[in-house]
């Protein structure tokens, strides 16, 4: 039977701790998926932190676009995985869709409708294997209106996204200066939008 578990919260908020401490505490084979890449010094810094946090005995996927793939050829061997992060994993697909393209309406919505698609094909392979996912989100729409389209249009997906796999998911937390809140499955009605 699979589980997906959604942590998100703000940049720094110990939500990546919290995926990794929870997976650790099943005592089972993990893999660990990580989504981010090593454009500039500043997220070499943090792809090499979090390589040292993680247990030697994980197994660790880097790999920025293909997450369904990876999950379906090796979910035989690693019942529990961190996905770290969706919000990465969006970006990555954005960035890679718009290369030099002018952001209109209609290009936005095409990308919009493709990246959910994408998530909703990892969503297909989580619930036909028999694993654990925590996977790792970010609130971005807390914050001020972004100035430019394509910060909008991220805003926007990254929001749409977060709230197909909080809907989805058997468990959400939310980690806010360390401390994670259990909000589903919660007393309040699942069915409000």
């Amino acid at each position: 039977m699979s589980r997906l578990i959604l942590v998100t919260g703000a940049t720094r908020s110990g939500k990546s701790s919290f995926a990794e401490g929870q997976a650790n505490k099943l005592e089972k084979p993990v893999a660990y998926l990580a989504t981010a890449q090593a454009l500039d010094y500043e997220m070499q810094e943090r792809i090499k932190l979090h390589r040292m946090r993680r247990p030697c005995a994980w197994k660790t996927f880097e790999e920025p676009y293909q997450i369904e793939e990876i999950i379906a050829q090796h979910h035989m061997h690693y019942p529990i995985w961190i996905l770290d992060c969706i919000t990465l994993y969006v970006s990555n697909l954005l960035f890679a869709k718009l290369d030099n393209v002018e952001a209109d309406n209609l290009v936005a919505n095409h990308i919009h409708e493709e990246i959910l698609q994408r998530i909703e094909d990892i969503i297909r392979v989580i619930k036909s294997t028999n694993i654990t996912l925590f996977a790792v989100t970010n609130e971005i729409g807390w914050g001020i209106v972004p100035p430019d389209p394509i910060s909008r249009l991220y805003r926007d997906i990254i929001g749409r996204v977060n709230q197909r796999l909080a809907k989805v998911a058997d468990e959400v937390y939310i980690v806010a200066v360390g401390i994670p809140l259990k909000i589903k499955p919660s007393l309040i009605n699942e069915n409000m939008e």
